[in-house]
């Protein structure tokens, strides 16, 4: 989605530059993920088996990103007529989709409200890479998107879910709400630098290293910052459906 400087591998050779290459970049970036999930994993068996459940999806989020990253140093998939690749498209659709989905299960909420938290990325992804692929009014149109959609959340994070997260334990709403302000801050920084790509402020080079830092930021950074408070979260045998389903039951009583 964002992340718009993630694409094949600039080659600096042709130019003579003395800086890495932009496959290294993100050779240096799937280690760094690797490490991160293997660490993450450690982690995990020291998390409450009740509260492994809200762990588990950012740990695949970590994971997944490793891989795709090592896919896209290595230039697989490339998107004909564009510098992106398949397993890019594929990590930000995963990883951004889960991420809000995960801070809004947080909040207690309903099926439906999960649902388009779940969506609004997802349409978000699929608008902005496929504007990057076809450019032109197609690509404003994508921006467009993009920027519609981070307000959407805004409002639903913001209005609906915190309304929801009233009904919560102290420590797990103030938890939510962290969560929520933190991939407001950084998905918003993200969307600010894509614009400035767009534009074609930053070389091809610079891109790459900002949008895999931002990458590295956005994923290892909420996981560091769930696993380390998870157990702010009042849970007894529930996973995401049952949270769903409680919230609901909860508000068709009300």
């Amino acid at each position: 989605m964002e992340r718009t400087g993630r694409h094949r591998p600039p080659d600096n050779s042709a130019s003579g530059a003395t800086m890495i290459s932009g496959s290294a970049v993100y050779e240096i970036a799937a280690v760094l993920l690797a490490v991160a999930a293997v660490v993450l994993s450690g982690w995990l068996r020291r998390i409450p088996s009740s509260h492994r459940h809200y762990c588990y999806p950012v740990v695949a989020v970590v994971g997944i990103s490793a891989v795709t990253t090592a896919l896209t140093a290595a230039g697989v998939l490339p998107v004909p007529g564009s510098q992106l690749t398949v397993p890019n498209i594929v990590d930000d659709f995963v990883a951004y989709t889960v991420l809000w989905t995960l801070t809004v299960a947080i909040a207690g909420a309903s099926r439906r409200t999960l649902a388009v938290a779940a969506a609004i990325p997802a349409v978000q992804v699929i608008a902005f890479n496929g504007g990057t692929i076809v450019g032109g009014a197609i690509g404003l149109v994508g921006f467009g998107v993009l920027v519609i959609g981070q307000l959407l959340l805004a409002y639903l994070l913001l209005g609906p879910v915190w309304r929801r997260a009233a009904d919560l334990p102290d420590d797990q709403r103030l938890l939510h709400w962290k969560s929520r302000n933190l991939l407001l801050f950084l998905i918003g920084m993200l969307i600010a630098y894509s614009l400035l790509a767009v534009a074609d402020v930053f070389d091809p080079f610079v891109l790459t290293v900002i949008s895999e830092y931002m990458g590295l930021l956005i994923r290892v950074g909420f996981a560091g910052f769930l696993f380390a408070n998870v157990d702010a979260i009042a849970v007894d045998r529930t996973g995401f459906a049952d949270v769903a389903s409680e919230s609901a039951g909860a508000q068709h009583a009300d």
